[in-house]
């Protein structure tokens, strides 16, 4: 038998050898073979701005993502399946979908790349591209509805890599890592949709120091997340907006969120990152509500000492905390006269408390005003009261579990006035010292 008859044989063989296993093999599967099987291995590259026009044909339309795929040659797809490409093209697809039609594209300048790529790297505490990426291209698709507007943050973009003899080809590595990321915060919204608290909690458990975030505190803040995502997120999941997929970062804008007045709608922002060592971090800045409608000052008897908006004097004070060990009176500037209606920066110094008055004085010598802020330091006052120094930074985190997000510190009402309590901790991460302020109007 000839070369020529023999590989006539070789080819018809192969051809039914898959014909015999179509009817067992989900289509994935007989689209990488027939690619494996049939397509010469040694079809030429094709070039990036082709390369790159397949990947859109794929993104654009679903219905040419084998078409799209079978093009590109074995060595530009660096290893990748179908099902991988197929997966990969179906995010940048539901990305792309939220900016419009698809016109064209463009490959970003240098400058606009590695301003693109520098962000990307800063956001996700990197310093710089891993290798196994090559060298990189970014390709930002182009719509009808923005043609006009040059801002490369305006489109969905994607990466190409380019090998030392300059062929640009898909990387495995990014492609599986882009996925990767997309997949762990759709799983994260799985939890949360579910409200399935036990899962969070092992979503959460890597991104908090041991030392500080018992179980306990992780558990009580996987529970304040799912219920604020019950309470407050009117977005559906279909609803939600991936704006940057890539294998540093994924965001997402829920748009849909009821603000702190209950009744008016926000948006609400979401962002994995991918840090170098493959470690994930989720920034979901949860906005940390007070139960009670304000926040009281005890003392170590429990009892309420009443002294947030109304007016104090010397005697009320006294009646109240004992003599002072001293008092110190300072007369304004005028712009803080101006900003507290005020004369007099009037503080007097207790055993375990320090109590400033933004006030006047009368006639013979004694003021008389308004709670401009305190600062308790002993466990002779507290809190509401429980929360006094000396308490661990934990046990805090156990009453108040998104405290931490907002380093700290938060505002409530009293009367017509707006408080700001910040909280400092010594270095056994104890508090050393609550701080309570009027918020100048």
């Amino acid at each position: 038998m000839s070369v020529t008859a023999r590989r006539i044989m070789s080819l018809i063989i192969t051809v039914f050898m898959i014909a015999g296993m179509v009817l067992i093999l989900p289509a994935c599967d007989i689209v990488d073979i027939v690619k494996d099987k049939v397509i010469d291995p040694y079809q030429e590259p094709v070039s990036k701005q082709e390369l790159a026009r397949l990947i859109i044909g794929a993104i654009s339309r679903k219905s040419d993502v084998s078409d799209s795929y079978s093009q590109i040659p074995d060595k530009q797809l660096d290893g990748i399946s179908y099902s991988v490409f197929n997966e990969y093209v179906s995010i940048l697809r539901d990305l792309s979908a939220d900016y419009g039609e698809v016109e064209s594209f463009r490959f970003l300048d240098d400058e606009d790349k590695h301003s693109y790529i520098d962000k990307l790297l800063k956001s996700s505490g990197r310093e710089r591209v891993p290798e196994a990426y090559g060298d990189i291209d970014v390709v930002a698709l182009v719509y009808k509805e923005n043609q006009d507007k040059r801002e490369f943050d305006s489109s969905c973009k994607f990466l190409i890599s380019e090998d030392a003899n300059g062929t640009a080809y898909l990387c495995k590595e990014m492609v599986v890592e882009t996925i990767a990321a997309h997949n762990y915060l759709e799983h994260y919204f799985t939890m949360l949709e579910n409200n399935n608290t036990d899962g969070l909690f092992a979503l959460l458990s890597p991104l908090y120091d041991a030392n500080i975030y018992i179980n306990t505190v992780i558990t009580a803040k996987a529970k304040y997340i799912s219920e604020y995502y019950m309470l407050k997120v009117r977005s559906t999941r279909g609803e939600y907006i991936y704006d940057e997929v890539t294998p540093f970062l994924v965001h997402v804008t829920i748009p849909k969120v009821l603000d702190d007045d209950g009744e008016s709608l926000t948006s609400h922002e979401v962002t994995l990152y991918v840090h170098d060592n493959g470690n994930y971090a989720i920034e979901d800045k949860i906005p940390w509500y007070l139960d009670s409608t304000g926040i009281g000052v005890y003392d170590s008897s429990g009892n309420p000492q009443r002294i947030q908006g109304v007016t104090l004097n010397e005697n009320k004070l006294e009646a109240l905390f004992g003599k002072p060990m001293f008092t110190r009176v300072t007369a304004m500037s005028a712009e803080e006269k101006a900003a507290t209606g005020k004369t007099f920066d009037i503080r007097a110094f207790y055993n375990g408390i320090i109590i400033t008055i933004y006030g006047d004085q009368d006639a013979s010598g004694k003021w008389f005003g308004e709670v401009g802020g305190m600062r308790i330091y002993s466990d002779s006052y507290s809190i509401d009261g429980h929360i006094a120094p000396g308490m661990n930074q934990t046990e805090l985190l156990l009453i108040y579990p998104m405290l931490d997000e907002e380093d700290y510190t938060f505002t409530f009402a009293s009367g017509k006035d707006n408080f700001r309590v910040n909280f400092e901790f010594d270095d056994n991460n104890n508090i050393s010292n609550i701080k309570i302020a009027k918020e100048k109007k």
